[in-house]
């Protein structure tokens, strides 16, 4: 492949090829007699790599090396164990703040129902807070288990939370899924060649194309097929929803 058609097929321009050149992460595998490079078939999956790596908030110095022991076959080297480690204890601590956050949330809903509760004090829309109080919080009286994706579906006027939309989600619980942030939306690939799961995918494509709730004004999804399965791609405000309603769906019934 020339560096423009390699640019293509991963979605980047041909300068990005040169920088990682550059960087000594992408070197050409010949070039032609005119002096342009040529790549063979692996340096698609190099670069999706380095992508993919870039994402999870690598540097380039930490994908040089993982690269090395990747194309090399030994992964066991110190400093990639290292880099690795280190990023997957500064995940650990950004989700653990938002759980801890998600925790405040719900003690500071509880003792705001405690206040109301009290003979002295009057508030309208109690109704309404009970029932929100009800999705995100352990609730103090029934113990109910929280269910945050069920509240965020049906907070955003979701048609997922209608009985077509059930009925889509009840098709792809269990599937081994894929899921990525990239060009400002989330990439959701379920690694299948099912029919079921192809036409369970597109009618949720249409159902959310036909949604005309006001938060969904700003969100789209498509769905397409090639060698590796199926894709579904949301983009918008909202469009976080469907990556944790997948991630829910690949472990166990979400709703």
């Amino acid at each position: 492949m020339t560096i423009g058609q390699l640019a293509k097929r991963v979605g980047l321009r041909p300068s990005a090829l040169r920088y990682y050149e550059d960087q000594g992460l992408l070197p050409p595998d010949g070039r032609t007699e005119s002096g342009y490079r040529l790549y063979g078939k692996s340096a698609e999956q190099t670069l999706r790599l380095i992508q993919r790596a870039q994402r999870l908030g690598l540097s380039l110095n930490d994908i040089r090396h993982l690269l090395k022991g990747y194309q090399n076959g030994d992964l066991s080297d110190e400093a990639i164990i290292q880099v690795v480690e280190a990023r997957a204890v500064n995940l650990e601590q950004q989700l653990t703040e938002l759980l801890v956050l998600q925790h405040e949330l719900d003690l500071f809903l509880q003792d705001i129902r405690h206040e109301h509760d009290e003979p002295a004090k009057t508030h309208t829309g109690s109704d309404h807070f009970d029932k929100l109080l009800e999705h995100i919080c352990l609730n103090p009286h029934q113990q109910t288990a929280r269910n945050w994706l069920a509240w965020l579906i049906e907070a955003a006027g979701c048609q997922l939370h209608t009985a077509a939309g059930q009925a889509i989600l009840k098709q792809l619980e269990g599937q081994h899924t894929h899921i990525w942030q990239e060009d400002n939306g989330y990439h959701i690939l379920i690694v299948s060649h099912d029919p079921a799961i192809r036409d369970a995918l597109a009618d949720l494509a249409k159902l959310e194309a036909n949604c005309d709730a006001p938060s969904h004004t700003n969100l789209t999804a498509v769905f397409y097929e090639d060698g590796e399965g199926y894709h579904f791609l949301a983009r918008g405000q909202n469009a976080f929803i469907y990556a944790r309603l997948f991630l829910a769906l690949e472990q166990s019934p979400p709703l």
